[in-house]
Protein backbone atom coordinates (compact mmCIF):
# COMPACT_ATOMS: atom_id res chain seq x y z
CA UNK A 1 0.00 0.00 0.00
CA UNK A 2 1.58 3.52 -1.24
CA UNK A 3 2.02 5.75 1.64
CA UNK A 4 0.01 8.90 1.52
CA UNK A 5 2.03 11.35 3.84
CA UNK A 6 2.93 11.25 7.49
CA UNK A 7 1.25 12.47 10.51
CA UNK A 8 2.97 14.32 13.22
CA UNK A 9 2.12 16.14 15.91
CA UNK A 10 3.90 18.46 17.42
CA UNK A 11 2.57 20.62 20.78
CA UNK A 12 -1.33 21.25 20.10
CA UNK A 13 -0.78 21.13 15.74
CA UNK A 14 -1.11 18.40 13.66
CA UNK A 15 1.43 18.76 10.47
CA UNK A 16 0.55 16.20 7.98
CA UNK A 17 3.83 16.08 5.07
CA UNK A 18 2.53 14.97 1.49
CA UNK A 19 5.37 12.85 -0.69
CA UNK A 20 5.85 15.76 -4.13
CA UNK A 21 3.78 13.93 -6.27
CA UNK A 22 0.68 15.11 -4.29
CA UNK A 23 -1.48 18.51 -4.01
CA UNK A 24 -3.81 19.75 -1.81
CA UNK A 25 -6.48 21.87 -2.96
CA UNK A 26 -6.54 25.37 -2.05
CA UNK A 27 -9.85 26.22 0.55
CA UNK A 28 -11.14 29.55 -1.30
CA UNK A 29 -10.66 30.83 -4.31
CA UNK A 30 -9.11 33.56 -3.20
CA UNK A 31 -6.34 31.04 -1.94
CA UNK A 32 -5.84 30.12 -5.57
CA UNK A 33 -2.48 31.51 -7.36
CA UNK A 34 -2.45 32.66 -10.24
CA UNK A 35 0.15 32.29 -13.13
CA UNK A 36 1.95 35.78 -13.64
CA UNK A 37 2.02 35.01 -17.52
CA UNK A 38 -0.69 36.16 -20.10
CA UNK A 39 -2.74 33.64 -21.43
CA UNK A 40 -1.99 31.70 -24.80
CA UNK A 41 -4.19 33.30 -27.48
CA UNK A 42 -7.58 31.67 -29.66
CA UNK A 43 -6.45 31.38 -33.27
CA UNK A 44 -9.38 30.22 -35.61
CA UNK A 45 -7.43 27.57 -38.24
CA UNK A 46 -9.11 26.90 -41.44
CA UNK A 47 -7.80 24.08 -43.83
CA UNK A 48 -8.66 21.08 -45.69
CA UNK A 49 -6.48 17.83 -46.08
CA UNK A 50 -5.78 15.36 -49.06
CA UNK A 51 -5.33 11.96 -47.95
CA UNK A 52 -5.75 9.41 -50.90
CA UNK A 53 -7.50 11.82 -52.68
CA UNK A 54 -10.08 12.32 -50.08
CA UNK A 55 -10.89 15.70 -49.17
CA UNK A 56 -11.49 17.22 -45.66
CA UNK A 57 -12.17 20.16 -44.87
CA UNK A 58 -11.44 21.32 -40.92
CA UNK A 59 -12.16 24.53 -38.58
CA UNK A 60 -9.83 24.18 -35.44
CA UNK A 61 -9.26 26.61 -32.67
CA UNK A 62 -5.73 25.94 -31.35
CA UNK A 63 -3.92 28.59 -29.25
CA UNK A 64 -0.14 30.11 -29.06
CA UNK A 65 1.67 33.18 -28.22
CA UNK A 66 2.17 33.74 -32.16
CA UNK A 67 2.14 32.53 -35.09
CA UNK A 68 4.72 30.01 -34.79
CA UNK A 69 3.40 28.52 -31.85
CA UNK A 70 0.03 28.13 -33.52
CA UNK A 71 1.65 26.47 -36.61
CA UNK A 72 3.25 23.91 -34.26
CA UNK A 73 0.01 22.95 -33.09
CA UNK A 74 -1.43 22.23 -35.97
CA UNK A 75 1.40 20.29 -36.86
CA UNK A 76 0.51 18.25 -33.42
CA UNK A 77 -2.51 17.80 -34.32
CA UNK A 78 -2.16 16.43 -37.79
CA UNK A 79 0.22 13.97 -36.74
CA UNK A 80 -2.15 13.12 -33.53
CA UNK A 81 -5.53 12.81 -36.20
CA UNK A 82 -3.54 11.46 -39.61
CA UNK A 83 -1.04 8.66 -37.57
CA UNK A 84 -1.61 5.77 -40.45
CA UNK A 85 -0.69 7.98 -43.24
CA UNK A 86 2.40 8.23 -44.86
CA UNK A 87 1.60 11.28 -47.52
CA UNK A 88 -1.26 14.00 -46.51
CA UNK A 89 -1.47 17.23 -48.09
CA UNK A 90 -2.38 20.27 -46.60
CA UNK A 91 -4.34 23.73 -47.49
CA UNK A 92 -4.27 26.21 -44.78
CA UNK A 93 -7.16 28.57 -45.78
CA UNK A 94 -7.15 30.73 -42.54
CA UNK A 95 -5.04 31.05 -39.70
CA UNK A 96 -6.26 34.58 -37.73
CA UNK A 97 -6.23 35.51 -34.22
CA UNK A 98 -9.78 35.70 -32.36
CA UNK A 99 -10.03 39.14 -31.57
CA UNK A 100 -13.45 39.23 -30.46
CA UNK A 101 -15.41 36.97 -28.23
CA UNK A 102 -19.35 36.43 -28.08
CA UNK A 103 -21.77 38.57 -25.13
CA UNK A 104 -23.17 35.64 -23.06
CA UNK A 105 -26.28 37.53 -22.58
CA UNK A 106 -27.10 36.83 -26.14
CA UNK A 107 -27.24 33.36 -25.14
CA UNK A 108 -29.24 33.61 -21.97
CA UNK A 109 -31.95 31.12 -22.09
CA UNK A 110 -31.33 29.75 -25.37
CA UNK A 111 -29.02 26.39 -23.57
CA UNK A 112 -29.73 24.71 -20.81
CA UNK A 113 -26.27 22.55 -19.53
Amino acid sequence: MPQYGKILKQGGAVLISHPANVYTMAETWEDVTWDERHPLKEWAVEYTVLVDGEENHHLNILYGEDLADVQRSLLHELRKTYVENERIDVTVHRMEEIQVTSEPAFFEGCFTP
